[in-house]
């Protein structure tokens, strides 16, 4: 009998003695990783350890890539959190995206998320627009300044995947544009937009909402293009502006309860902007099109 109380409290000691293992395991590589990722505020401590590669570069098994195409390259097949670091070259900081592996072929590097129930309000400062905001889980704006040097290390795309409520359906459509490009701080984070093609509509190229080669805006901080107007202000978030005369934007997803791309829908149920290389093939039978959240 006592040997049995023994074996027992043996047990209990040393599933304690894991937990306890785990719980500073845990906490030591939140530590570690906060030290080095630039955006780490941008992901909840508790989901730290959901960091799918992170493990792999503590041990030195896997080295940075700057891309999920480039964690694509490397073996990683599951939608989910990641370490990278964009071009080393342009002294770019180590940052923690999300990257979805299953959407039409995979390797996308999501740069936003937003719902129409999101609880950020969007009306953001300048400097809150330059490094990113919310839960790179869920609702988040990457950052500019991230974006830039993401956008800048290759020739990419961007995917605008926006869904809308059509009775009982949930319709979703995309618009993909073949060049994506934010240019840096100096330029205003000037945004370069190439040929459009998707399903959801031309809605930032089209002459009422004309944004290629416009800078970017804040409450704070006015550089749009129209004269009259902080549209910043006015609509109540930061985005490439070309006019705010009319009481709605034509297309900007960046505002809290009104995310807007027209003509599909004037109040969107959920967008997600997404960017990969130009170079990467994908063959129709491994097409899907359909972004499950």
């Amino acid at each position: 009998m006592n040997f049995h109380k023994q074996l027992l409290a043996f047990t209990v000691i040393l599933l304690s003695a894991q937990s306890f293992t785990m719980a500073a395991e845990s906490i030591l590589s939140y530590k570690s990783i906060a030290l080095k990722v630039a955006n780490v505020k941008m992901v909840p401590q508790e989901r730290m350890k959901d960091i799918i590669n992170v493990r792999d570069l503590f041990l030195k098994k896997a080295k940075y890539g700057r891309d999920c195409e480039e964690l694509a390259q490397q073996g990683f097949t599951e939608s989910g959190l990641y370490v990278i670091q964009p071009d080393a070259v342009s002294k770019a900081p180590i940052l923690v995206v999300h990257c979805n592996m299953s959407y039409d072929c995979g390797a996308w590097t999501t740069l936003q998320r937003n719902t129409r129930q999101s609880e950020m309000t969007w009306n953001e400062t300048w400097t809150t627009y330059k490094f990113g905001f919310g839960n790179v889980l869920g609702d988040h704006y990457f950052g500019n300044e991230y974006m830039h040097f993401i956008t800048t290390q290759k020739w990419y795309k961007a995917r605008i995947i926006v869904d809308e409520e059509v009775g009982t359906r949930v319709i979703q459509k995309y618009a993909e544009y073949d060049i994506f490009r934010i240019g840096n701080e100096n330029t205003n984070y000037r945004l370069h937009l190439g040929q459009y093609k998707g399903s959801a509509g031309n809605a930032m190229s089209i002459i009422p909402n004309m944004v290629d080669n416009l800078s970017f805006s804040s409450r704070d901080r006015d550089t749009d293009a129209d004269q009259a107007h902080n549209c910043a202000q006015k609509y109540g978030g930061g985005w490439w502006f070309n006019s705010c005369s009319d009481p709605n934007p034509y297309a900007m997803l960046t505002q809290k309860e009104n995310i807007h791309w027209e003509p599909f829908c004037k109040n969107c149920r959920h967008v997600a902007l997404l960017v990969k290389p130009v170079h990467m093939f994908c063959r129709p039978e491994e097409r899907n099109l359909k972004m499950r959240y």
